[in-house]
């Protein structure tokens, strides 16, 4: 297999501090080399012109829903390909399925099948990177969309099971530190290795205190399903904009946090923000648990007009937050590579230009829409 040379092409690092003429060099389905000023293939190598376009790492989505939260039993694995080829084209190479507050026998079958995917080996879309169980353990007062009637305390008897039975598939837990038996399920994760998250909470700050001191360093979609700020009483939300020991995500579509949030947000957290779409494809019947859900053109809501979920993709997240005037483009694209990735421990392998990373690539316009997609050095994905 021949090394590609891919030059003319304008590189997003997120580790530099600044956009630049690059050339890299691919081999074996890693970064090889990245070369400042080389104009000449190097031998034995196909040179591929991006034609001026921006290079960035593929996009990582922490929290995606899409069709899976609807899908049945018997069409999971098919609904897993299908969103795997769909994050392709939207310049997302690896996603963490996404759960809602399901019950034990439900979170079991969503698991087992996301493990059963995992463990094949073949290319066809985005990787599925794990699962991000977005409750049970969380708040019913701050519920949201969530299903209410399976959110429930932590059993550490009973729902450690559910750990057990996760084993390496399980990367991320959205929880309530207010919530019943959450301290014993911190320990649980930490001791797992995975990624403790407040959200869907209105804990109090020693609540949370406790929580971050067992390990929890994470927050899910900030502004939203938490406790809200005042400038007395700085709530869940305002305690995550002060605190340096955890990083945050949020949903820039500008309908969940109004772009003037957004920005402030970026500011507060620079490098501990990450983007996420929260997406949810609803069919065209079923629905979640909590209720019908539908596509208003911006978001995704229930019936009553409440919020449910997002329409986005990452690469249409990255453009808000650079119109919105929260992010420069290489903070913009930081936050859906190399952010996620550091969440996850998985910064030398993905999000990254380097050397001996995964060739995972978006390639973007001047406008940033995506060009093509690239796994492991190969063209995967094309819009021509």
């Amino acid at each position: 297999m021949a090394d590609k040379f891919l030059h003319n092409l304008t590189l997003l690092d997120p580790e530099a501090a600044a956009e630049r003429k690059a050339c890299v060099l691919v081999r074996d389905g890693r970064i090889a080399e990245v070369f400042d000023d080389l104009t000449v293939a190097p031998a034995a190598s196909e040179p591929v012109d991006l034609a001026g376009c921006a290079l960035a790492p593929g996009f990582i989505d922490v929290h995606f829903h899409g069709e899976l939260i609807f899908a049945r039993e018997d069409d999971f694995g098919a609904a897993l390909g299908r969103t795997s080829e769909a994050l392709l084209r939207e310049g997302t190479t690896s996603y963490l399925a996404t759960t809602v507050a399901f019950n034990e026998p439900r979170i079991r079958s969503f698991v087992t099948q996301c493990q059963s995917e995992m463990t094949q080996t073949r290319h066809l879309g985005a990787e599925l990177l794990g699962v991000h169980l977005e409750g049970p353990w969380i708040n019913p007062a701050m519920a949201g969309a969530q299903p209410s009637q399976a959110i429930r305390p932590y059993n550490d008897t009973e729902d450690h099971e559910i750990l057990e039975v996760a084993k390496d598939s399980l990367k991320l837990v959205t929880l309530a530190p207010e919530c019943e038996g959450v301290p014993k399920l911190i320990d649980a994760l930490v001791k797992a290795g995975i990624v403790a998250s407040l959200g869907h909470s209105d804990a109090g700050l020693h609540e949370i205190d406790a929580c971050v001191k067992r390990g929890m360093t994470h927050v899910t979609h900030l502004f939203n399903a938490m406790g809200s700020m005042h400038h007395r009483e700085p709530g869940v939300a305002g305690w995550a904009l002060a605190d340096d020991r955890v990083t945050c995500d949020l949903i820039c579509d500008g309908v969940h946090v109004d772009p003037a949030v957004v920005r402030t947000a970026s500011r507060a957290k620079r490098d501990k923000l990450l983007l996420i779409t929260d997406r949810v494809d609803p069919p065209e019947t079923g629905e979640p648990g909590s209720g019908a859900v539908y596509n208003d053109g911006t978001a995704i809501r229930l019936a009553n007009g409440e919020l449910a979920g997002s329409s986005l993709s990452l690469a249409r997240a990255v453009r808000n937050a650079q119109d919105f005037g929260a992010m420069t483009r290489l903070e913009a694209i930081a936050s859906a590579t190399l952010r996620p990735a550091k969440l996850l421990g998985i910064e030398n392998e993905r999000g990254t230009f380097q050397v001996g990373a995964r060739a995972d690539f978006v390639v973007l316009d001047d406008a940033g829409q995506v060009c093509e997609t690239w796994l492991t050095g190969h063209r995967a994905s094309s819009r021509n």
